[in-house]
């Protein structure tokens, strides 16, 4: 089923194909790649962004535009989130991204408003693994739900 795009029933992330390790049954909805983990909800809206388009080398304004207002949401439900948690450090790294988040404004004259992008994703991804932490568990792997997104290569991976 490469290809064929749709929405997680449960957590809402825009998944690729089918189920890669099983999980559904042929001709049905794919199962949710996230189920059952923890902050099931705030890994794949990550997740979504992490794999999106606006990181490709050929993005265009608009999915650069999108990815943008994407983030955005993302910090707004990790905020939500952290509401009900006395966790300094993940705010520390909640309020790092939306700084980050702030100066990438692509609508503006930065000129480093990928990296700045992605500097606020990198910091959603901390305040997730705070969260995590928290519980005893090990931090947040994006590249173990790899193949339920449209992903050619891995986004940014060189330095900057």
């Amino acid at each position: 089923m490469p290809g064929i795009n749709h929405p997680c029933p449960h957590c809402g992330a825009e998944l690729w194909g089918g189920p890669p390790r099983g999980g559904s049954c042929p001709g049905r909805t794919p199962g949710c790649p996230y189920e059952g983990v923890a902050y099931a909800a705030l890994r794949a809206g990550h997740d979504a962004i992490y794999f999106g388009a606006w990181r490709r080398m050929d993005a265009n304004d608009l999915e650069i535009r999108r990815g943008y207002h994407g983030i955005g949401r993302h910090l707004d439900a990790i905020g939500r989130e952290l509401a009900g948690h006395d966790l300094p450090a993940a705010a520390r790294d909640l309020n790092e991204a939306i700084k980050a988040h702030r100066a990438a404004d692509p609508r503006g004259e930065a000129p480093d408003a990928l990296r700045l992008m992605d500097n606020a994703l990198s910091y959603s991804h901390r305040a997730i693994d705070d969260l995590l932490h928290e519980k005893g568990l090990p931090a947040h792997q994006p590249m173990d739900f790899s193949e339920w997104y449209d992903v050619a290569e891995v986004p940014f991976r060189d330095e900057w």
